[in-house]
């Protein structure tokens, strides 16, 4: 029995290993994406725009591999799904207002003058209960791949307004996932499964018609 298991087992790895080589071998030299250089994309006072978030990101800057963004929160905003950065903190301080801010099970109120750090690893959620416009002090800082996805992730949320999961968005951000865009949903599997799953599916995904740029949800493409 325990030959039969080694076997089925070895096959299984043969499998797995022979579809990743041959699948990422055509989704990263034979049929690359088509898209915009990364880093030198953003130009200051280029704005992108979430209306299911109610986030809207002015740049101020692209240097040293980070996208520095100006945000604002609308009124009664609810902001992202819980998620969590595995590479980067986030800080938040606001200028006015109070902004709501779920961390990891607890409900923190941030007012002005007021800082708060999110370190990597930690489930979070931004929102916004009060009828101002919240206004960030300073800037953002994001690393320029998860910013750049993060243009099409605002894009393709905008066309789920109630941010309903279903196959098709857990695909998509699988690759989204796979290409920079370091956030992982907190109300499903774990996040290495999240991770081993985007990196299992990609080759799959494309071939099915997925992309992780679509010139379409580009704000800043000139030729649309």
């Amino acid at each position: 029995m325990s030959t039969i298991i080694k076997r089925t087992a070895m096959v299984l790895v043969s499998l797995i290993g022979g579809y990743l080589a041959i699948g990422y071998f055509f989704h990263l030299v034979i049929f690359p994406e088509k898209k915009p250089a990364v880093a030198d994309w953003f130009k200051p006072g280029q704005e992108f725009y979430s209306k299911a978030e109610g986030f809207r990101q002015t740049v101020l800057k692209q240097e040293r591999g980070y996208v520095f963004c100006h945000t604002e929160i609308e009124p009664f905003a609810g902001g992202p799904p819980k998620h969590v950065h595995t590479e980067f903190d986030e800080v938040f301080q606001v200028e006015n207002g109070e902004l709501s801010v779920w961390v990891d099970g607890t409900i923190k109120k941030i007012r002005a003058g007021e800082l708060l750090t999110i370190p990597k690893g930690t489930p979070h959620k931004p929102y916004n209960e009060t009828v101002d416009t919240i206004r960030i002090k300073g800037a953002i800082a994001f690393p320029e791949k998860f910013a750049f996805n993060l243009v099409q992730v605002y894009a393709d949320m905008d066309k789920r307004p109630d941010l309903s999961p279903s196959a098709d968005l857990v695909f998509q951000m699988f690759l989204f996932q796979q290409s920079g865009f370091d956030a992982y949903m907190v109300d499903g599997p774990p996040v290495g499964i999240q991770k081993l799953m985007a990196f299992l599916l990609t080759p799959a995904l494309r071939l099915a018609g997925y992309k992780t740029y679509y010139s379409q949800n580009d704000p800043f493409d000139t030729n649309k």
